[in-house]
């Protein structure tokens, strides 16, 4: 995305992967929902896919280095002709898929990295060449942080660990709920403002059948409108394969925008445009997952529909920063993700719901 002069830009995703690679020392564990890093794997001819096959170079040639490197991902998956875990495995890495569908017929959904046991990825990114030039992504790297790898490694672990062909009461009464918690409590925690940058916004389940009501953050957001005064954003991403069915539930909460009673929620849609790359399928979207309030920032990997709370397996990462002196506030990364959003809704890029008309590269528009 091109943005005007004097904006908060972050580091290329591109940059990070390959960063993380070269630091490498001892061991990489990724986890996708899936993996296209070469044009061929969706069966484009494209020189944007280039970066991605630098990326798969980095990790085939980690084993020669005696880097120990696992990948899991998810059946069932995306439908491709990607050979890239084919590639891999050849190379020395070890990769489970874990069948998400048997298990709670979704999908696993995380996207993170563990290396070293002290550096961990999160962020919205698949291992696709696209996420690292034609669709507009967002995550969080942090460096040299053992405690929070930890943690993230018993979720890698739970995800490499064989699934058992029968789970005891025993076995299912220890599972943790998946439910939406540190989002609805970053909802409900903040005093002045909450900002929310998501790909799809749905109050139901949208894979299941029979569809279901699912208005937990829905109603979460209406409260904090409504109750606190909460001043709320929401950007979510419109492109050529939105599905149009999110239009009436945004509307829903922005009718209820009312400043002369100090309500104030409003929402804008984020659109890429394609250009002259409409031979490149799911791409030209705003996929990130984010949401930064007053009081903390969330980056997850989930879309917010109810399906992703459910069935589907992901993970999030909630920061709460103090920064001990007013000049390192803007380091905060709660302050950044602020920045970032605020580039984002003043941008060109970002329609007033109210303002949409017609729009060729949204299809909530239509």
């Amino acid at each position: 995305m091109k943005y005007k002069e004097n904006v908060t830009i972050g580091i290329p995703l591109e940059k990070i992967w390959k960063d993380l690679i070269s630091m490498a020392t001892d061991q990489v564990d990724v986890v996708s929902f899936y993996w296209t890093l070469t044009g061929e794997d969706i069966n484009v001819n494209s020189s944007s896919d280039i970066p991605g096959r630098d990326i798969l170079t980095g990790l085939g040639e980690l084993p020669s280095r005696n880097v120990s490197v696992r990948v899991v991902t998810s059946v069932p998956s995306v439908p491709t002709n990607s050979t890239d875990l084919k590639v891999l495995k050849q190379k020395g890495v070890h990769v489970r898929k874990v069948n998400f569908g048997r298990l709670m017929k979704g999908v696993l959904h995380s996207k993170f990295w563990i290396v070293d046991r002290k550096h961990v990825f999160i962020g919205s990114a698949n291992m696709d060449w696209r996420a690292l030039t034609q669709v507009k992504e967002l995550g969080v790297v942090i460096y040299n942080c053992s405690s929070l790898a930890k943690d993230l490694q018993k979720v890698f672990k739970s995800y490499w660990q064989p699934l058992p062909h029968k789970f005891s009461t025993i076995v299912l009464s220890s599972i943790e709920d998946s439910g939406p918690e540190a989002i609805l409590s970053a909802i409900s925690e903040a005093q002045h403002y909450v900002n929310i940058a998501v790909m799809e916004y749905f109050p139901t389940t949208r894979f299941e059948k029979p569809q279901r009501y699912w208005s937990f953050i829905d109603d979460a957001i209406r409260t904090a409108a409504f109750e606190k005064k909460v001043k709320i954003r929401m950007l979510i991403s419109c492109g050529q394969d939105s599905d149009p069915a999110m239009l009436p539930f945004l509307q829903s909460l922005a009718s209820l925008d009312s400043p002369q009673k100090d309500i104030n929620i409003q929402i804008k849609l984020y659109i890429v445009p394609v250009a002259n790359q409409s031979d490149i399928p799911y791409s030209r979207v705003n996929h990130n997952k984010y949401m930064v309030t007053d009081k903390v920032a969330y980056i997850g990997t989930s879309n917010w529909s109810g399906d992703y709370f459910l069935t589907t397996a992901g993970v999030g990462l909630v920061i709460s920063q103090h920064a001990p002196h007013p000049v390192w506030e803007t380091e905060a990364l709660q302050s950044q993700l602020k920045a970032i959003f605020d580039r984002d809704w003043h941008s060109e890029f970002a329609v007033h719901l109210a303002d949409l008309g017609h729009h060729p590269d949204c299809a909530l528009s239509r």
